[in-house]
């Protein structure tokens, strides 16, 4: 179990690197163009077509948010891209996140509970939960998902994680590949780049424990 929760947590942190890498690199080529292109005509933000679905919402946004568990910030909400053409996975999203709620067992329909268990007030004995994080990056917008197990016998268990990118000037989801193409990129240099920052992350760490 420890193994498996070990790995899955790797999974999410090279998720998330990904993102940050491929979001770092999009604005670092952004910040970096020739001086001249902005000397020559004013300096202009980039602008993208709005098509989302309702104008007084985000991108992505979020509803039926409710605390599930407050002594632990299990946050329990749907999230919804706010797109016409992402009806289709809102609605597998919703259904998720549906069938995650029903998964809530309660003390009282438990026999028996150990000696060390570590009770809360909501009086939830396990459940699944599901946590999002959402990134914007220019034109692209990602939603980062990710599920987790919980009793009040052991500690909280990383189960899945997965990522969805989308273009908001097209609405359309796109491939890893497609958006590292896009930017010049290959997944052995993405590799290269994860390599580095987890032993950069290992080197403060170890800095860290000496002090």
């Amino acid at each position: 179990m420890e193994k498996t929760k070990n790995i899955i947590n790797s999974i999410i942190l090279i998720v998330i690197l990904l993102i940050f890498i491929i979001g770092g690199y999009i604005l670092t080529k952004q910040m970096t163009k020739p001086e001249e292109e902005t000397v020559s005509k004013p300096v202009q933000e980039e602008t993208y077509k709005d098509i989302r679905a309702d104008k007084t919402k985000d991108y992505i946004y979020y509803e039926n948010e409710e605390e599930t568990i407050e002594s632990l910030d299990i946050i329990t909400r749907d999230a919804y891209f706010n797109f016409e053409s992402l009806a289709e996975l809102n609605s597998v999203l919703k259904q998720e996140n549906d069938s995650i709620r029903s998964t809530i067992k309660y003390e009282k329909d438990v026999e028996s509970i150990p000696d060390n268990a570590e009770k809360n007030e909501e009086g939830i004995y396990s459940l699944e939960y599901r946590e999002y994080a959402d990134y914007n990056y220019g034109k692209y917008l990602s939603l980062v998902v990710s599920d987790y197990y919980y009793d009040i016998t052991s500690d909280v268990v990383a189960k899945d994680v997965k990522s969805y990118v989308v273009d908001k000037e097209t609405g359309q989801r796109i491939s890893p590949d497609t958006l590292l193409a896009e930017n010049i990129l290959d997944m052995d240099k993405v590799k290269e780049m994860i390599k580095k920052r987890l032993n950069d992350t290992q080197t403060i760490s170890d800095e860290k424990s000496t002090i």
